[in-house]
């Protein structure tokens, strides 16, 4: 156990922001801090690292950005047991306590949005609101996460075998994201950067230790999820407005908006309709 941090102070203006590099477990995470006000911890997804919230920024809050497991500048161990979701949970909870947070607010996107579940689940009297964009509650059925876990296996060692330039072709390929083809091509482009950025054994042990085919499902605790929680999914992206319906089904409670004219992304396809509705959603959590 034990934690250490090395500060690689950066702070820019006119906007306050840090980054840090904190050691967790002997395993170091990198984060860094933007704004002032109440903290939300922001999980990327898969493949991604916190630079995909540049274009984010929430009224009254300070966005803590990290780098998960094997991904940004964050370590990537060769171990898979680092990767696996009750020690990322684990680690999670220690380096925010380090950072010295103990009420804040989760916001994940996709892989990151399965993890703020499970993270908020697991320590839910810490976490004051949660936000999933176009994210999963698990594969429940016994023979679809056996698909699935196939297909992790499978893509994780197609990636280790012919490496992340042709991961970034298949994956930027997907239907999922076809969506993305309308964006700019500095956005692409930077998209494209951050997936070439990856390590091969990090993407595939992320696949393996907390991929969709391994990750639990966790339906049946929705129904009882107390956390003030807001789903946001894209227009186009089907798949996973049809979860954003199973959501609310489960817990009428949830709050949900839909972000028009985009797809799985949608932080990164309209970030001003995905900042308005998180500060909406944040901005009566605050105030009550």
């Amino acid at each position: 156990m034990g934690v250490f941090a090395e500060d690689s102070a950066r702070i820019t203006n006119p906007q306050h922001r840090t980054s840090r590099l904190i050691t967790i477990e002997n395993l170091k995470y990198y984060t860094e801090v933007k704004g002032f006000g109440q903290p939300i911890i922001c999980f990327h997804g898969f493949a991604e690292n916190l630079s995909t919230w540049e274009f984010i920024q929430l009224n009254d809050c300070q966005m803590v950005l990290v780098d998960l497991i094997g991904h940004g500048h964050s370590e990537k161990p060769h171990s898979p047991e680092p990767y696996s979701l009750p020690n990322l949970l684990r680690h999670l909870h220690e380096l925010i306590d380090h950072l010295g947070f103990t009420r804040y607010f989760l916001l994940g996107y996709s892989m990151g949005g399965r993890i703020a579940l499970a993270y908020g689940l697991a320590y839910s009297s810490e976490v004051q609101g949660l936000i999933l964009e176009s994210s999963s509650y698990g594969v429940c059925h016994v023979d679809s996460r056996a698909r699935r876990r196939q297909q992790d296996v499978w893509l994780a060692e197609a990636i280790q075998e012919k490496g992340v330039e042709w991961f970034n072709q298949y994956w930027s390929n997907l239907d999922l994201f076809a969506s993305q083809n309308q964006l700019p091509q500095e956005i692409r482009s930077k998209i494209n950067a951050r997936r070439l950025q990856n390590a091969p054994h990090g993407l595939a042990n992320t696949l393996l230790g907390s991929g969709q085919g391994i990750f639990p499902c966790l339906k049946d605790q929705i129904t009882d999820l107390s956390i003030p929680t807001l789903y946001i999914n894209g227009e186009y992206d089907e798949k996973y407005k049809k979860i954003g319906q199973d959501f609310i089904k489960l817990n009428p409670q949830i709050k949900r908006e839909i972000i028009p004219g985009v797809g799985h992304n949608s932080h990164i396809e309209n970030p001003a309709a995905f900042q308005e509705a998180v500060n909406g959603f944040l901005g009566g959590l605050l105030s009550s």
